[in-house]
């Protein structure tokens, strides 16, 4: 299967009272679990939990494009199930052991509450099988945090829009 140029968004920022945390929720913006999937200009955004979740095996990502959700209202509101903050933007199932992406850029803009931050915008099984190439992350106009690029790899967003970037992982 090929997924050629897409772009899944949940509307988290508008006129009024049209949208926001609890007016549109929408936890995830693709659930892949087929296996071999080709994604071509993956574009996700603002969903309130993973933007992406992967389990199928070989799959493949040539450039994902991200926004996480502008509007947590509270870090409370915006931990994963593995107690972490936040949630990872793209997410390869603990299973797969067999996944490659190249050119994934990966943004925060909290403004709805500057003080939320994510642990780390890719989380992915580690092993020779799953890898990543060319990564950034970037805090706009520096409204909360990424802490890492994938798992506990990759330098924390810096205080301004400069992009944290990891070449390759593992």
């Amino acid at each position: 299967m090929i997924i050629d140029h897409i772009w899944a968004w949940r509307a988290d920022h508008g006129n009024g009272g049209t949208v926001g945390w609890t007016i549109n929720t929408a936890d995830t913006g693709l659930l892949v679990n087929g296996n071999n999937v080709l994604a071509t200009g993956l574009f996700v955004e603002h969903y309130q939990k993973y933007q992406v979740i992967w389990n199928g095996q070989g799959g493949r990502t040539i450039f994902f494009q991200n926004e996480m959700p502008y509007d947590p209202p509270n870090q409370a509101a915006y931990m994963s199930p593995n107690g972490l903050q936040g949630y990872a933007a793209y997410k390869v199932g603990a299973g797969v052991t067999s996944h490659e992406a190249w050119g994934l850029g990966i943004y925060n803009f909290f403004n709805v509450n500057p003080s939320v931050n994510t642990y780390h915008a890719i989380e992915c099984p580690t092993n020779g099988g799953v890898r990543f190439h060319s990564m950034a992350t970037v805090s706009l106009n520096f409204k909360g945090l990424i802490i890492h690029v994938i798992n506990d790899s990759g330098a924390t967003t810096p205080p301004n829009t400069v992009p944290s970037n990891l070449v390759n992982f593992p």
